[in-house]
């Protein structure tokens, strides 16, 4: 039972994986008419610039809350289940600052990698986002009642 939990686990976070580039990477939104370098200058180095500005635009009636709910909701979600993966499936990343910091350079790596492919800009407050929903993730992961729940269930083991 729990050799099938663990190959179960490591399936669902290859999909999740997956799932995460063909998201943030590859959903057809490539502009070839804009250069890289303009895609790296629209960036925001601005901590929740974005964030207010969805919030100020909304109560201008702008922009449709649902736009709003979905980029700044869908930025703290996108990044949560691996802050759940990581601790269940490796040892060593049940230590906070090890979790906290392969997600650092995974969010790191999507959002560098949105301009050089035209598909998106570098966003600060979704980099703050994302490794605010894999820190919720991986805090909830430790609450004594979810790892006990988790541990019974094989999905949190000991030793891999």
């Amino acid at each position: 039972m729990k050799k099938a939990v663990k190959i179960l686990l490591y399936i669902f976070f290859c999909i999740y994986c997956l799932a995460l580039i063909k998201f943030l990477l590859l959903d057809g939104r490539v502009h070839t008419d804009n250069t890289i370098g303009s895609y790296f200058s629209q960036s925001n180095l601005i901590p929740f610039k974005t964030v207010w500005d969805y919030i100020s635009k909304l109560n201008e009636n702008r922009i449709d809350s649902d736009i709003v709910i979905k980029n700044i909701a869908g930025n703290f979600i996108v990044l949560f289940p691996m802050g759940c993966f990581l601790p269940c499936m490796f040892k060593r990343m049940r230590k906070f600052i090890n979790t906290l910091a392969v997600c650092f350079v995974v969010v790191l790596t999507f959002e560098l990698l949105q301009p050089l492919l035209r598909v998106g800009f570098f966003d600060i407050d979704d980099f703050i986002l994302n490794l605010s929903g894999a820190s919720l993730a991986f805090l909830i992961v430790h609450i004594p009642f979810v790892n006990k729940l988790l541990k019974k269930s094989c999905i949190y083991v000991e030793q891999i």
